[in-house]
């Protein structure tokens, strides 16, 4: 099983995306914000500063937005180690970059 690690990221925030490839389809996606914490969802997080709540929903919203387009398993499957790539199509810009590749049966061996 095939498996990469891409970050997603705006101005202000920061999202980690590990994820099985298979037929060019990104599949059994986990989330993470950082640390050792991960999730099958989009991570809701909760700041006191209603701006900085405001701008994190915004950041949630335009990866929700950037996940609906048609080609978008395409951006991530085809990225090679270190490539960037950029959605505008956002309220704030996101950055893609593909930052591991890894083989499951690889590590279980």
């Amino acid at each position: 099983m095939e498996r990469a690690v891409w970050i997603i990221l705006n101005n202000n925030f920061s999202l980690i995306l590990d994820s099985e490839i298979k037929d060019g389809k990104i599949c059994d996606k986990k989330f993470s914000p950082g640390e050792d914490l991960w999730t099958s969802q989009l991570p809701k997080l909760a700041f006191s500063d209603e701006n900085i709540q405001r701008e994190y929903d915004e950041f949630i919203l335009d990866i929700v937005s950037l996940f609906s387009e048609p080609d978008a398993d395409k951006v991530f499957a085809d990225a090679k180690i270190g490539e960037e790539s950029e959605y505008v199509h956002a309220l704030n810009p996101l950055v893609i970059r593909k930052i591991e590749e890894y083989s499951v049966d690889e590590i279980i061996e």
